[in-house]
């Protein structure tokens, strides 16, 4: 039996090579241009395939897509071109490119539909895409991007003012080395940011990484924050876990059924202000610090400094608060915490 078995899988490795070598890629390409000067918005809708944003310099702003697409034959391969579009327009200063694809085109080959745009940093860029990437280098402008089922990545993204800059990420993954005010809305994805200044925040089973921050408002569902540096955090969560590792200045949170931990908290600290529900509370407050606390927790334990409290605590029922000043000192911060069904940890 055992040759029988070699001979059969010789034969389908050879059937294999066969099929793939007969698979034939037909390239279509389109290139268009604008004097700079005439443009101050670039819109692309694309599928299928990665749009890059690239900033070369040059007098002109230009547009190239390549349109591939590998069928079992020339001829067919050719057909599935036919199917394939670039729709351009300008209307006034802006540029809009879009891929349109016929309800006819059907294949199980491989096919992509990629463009590579060359802008100055200093025009608006809206680009959505599905089903592939966008990159884009620098950005001093307006942005509003939507990738779903893809990676964003982005080098430098300034906005000019707070709200110049959208995200809508779905499904994929975004890098950004640094941004500055922006709005993002995410849902089962992945965010890595190196800085970034102010983020408005909405979110559900996603994963958020940044360096270092200086404030974020968050809507949060189900996702996994951590903050290497922190200056303000504030907004509403459940059912996710929040991780500082240094918080500068506040947090008021709304939180439910998660964690929040903060890993050190600077003695110049101003607010830490949380309502909590089922979830626990960590918070490195140091040693050198003194503030002001109002703790109150129910049906759970709260542990701090016993011996730098000065103050009212109560233990009754199933309540416990403590109210009055931790650290000898002039408290530079207040730390307000109203929790049920967990437990409250301040730490040295």
């Amino acid at each position: 039996m055992k040759p029988k078995f070699n001979l059969l899988a010789t034969f389908l490795l050879f059937a294999s090579f066969i099929a793939n070598a007969v698979n034939i890629d037909a390239v279509k390409e389109y290139h268009e241009s604008w004097p700079a000067n005439s443009v101050q918005t670039m819109q692309i809708i694309n599928k299928y395939g990665e749009v890059r944003v690239e900033n070369n310099g040059g007098s002109e702003v230009t547009v190239d897509v390549i349109v591939t697409v590998e069928a079992s034959s020339e001829s067919r391969a050719n057909k599935m071109l036919q199917f394939i579009d670039i729709d351009f327009s300008k209307s006034g200063n802006k540029i809009k490119a879009e891929t349109s694809i016929d309800n006819d085109f059907k294949s199980r080959k491989n096919f992509t539909i990629d463009y590579i745009v060359n802008i100055p940093t200093d025009k608006n860029l809206i680009i959505e895409n599905k089903f592939g990437n966008v990159v884009v280098n620098e950005l001093n402008a307006r942005g509003d991007f939507i990738v779903k089922y893809g990676l964003f990545s982005a080098y430098k993204l300034n906005g000019v003012n707070p709200e110049d800059i959208n995200i809508t990420l779905e499904y994929g993954k975004a890098t950004i080395e640094t941004i500055s005010s922006a709005i993002i809305s995410v849902k089962y994805s992945k965010i890595f940011l190196g800085k970034a200044n102010s983020l408005e925040l909405t979110s559900k089973y996603s994963v958020l990484n940044i360096e270092e921050l200086n404030s974020i408002t968050l809507d949060s569902r189900y996702d996994t924050f951590n903050f290497e540096k922190a200056g303000s955090v504030e907004g509403s969560t459940k059912y996710s876990n929040l991780k500082i590792d240094e918080l500068k200045k506040a947090i008021k949170i709304e939180n439910g059924y998660g964690s929040i931990k903060v890993g050190e908290v600077a003695p110049g600290f101003e607010l830490i202000s949380i309502n909590n529900s089922y979830g626990g509370i960590t918070l490195g407050l140091g040693s050198q610090a003194s503030y002001d606390v109002d703790v109150n927790c129910e049906y759970c334990n709260i542990s701090y400094d016993v011996a730098r409290f000065s103050g009212n605590k109560k233990s009754e029922n199933h309540t416990k608060s403590i109210k009055g000043g931790i650290g000898s000192g002039e408290p530079s911060g207040k730390v307000v915490i109203n929790s049920r069904y967990g437990g409250v940890k301040l730490y040295d």
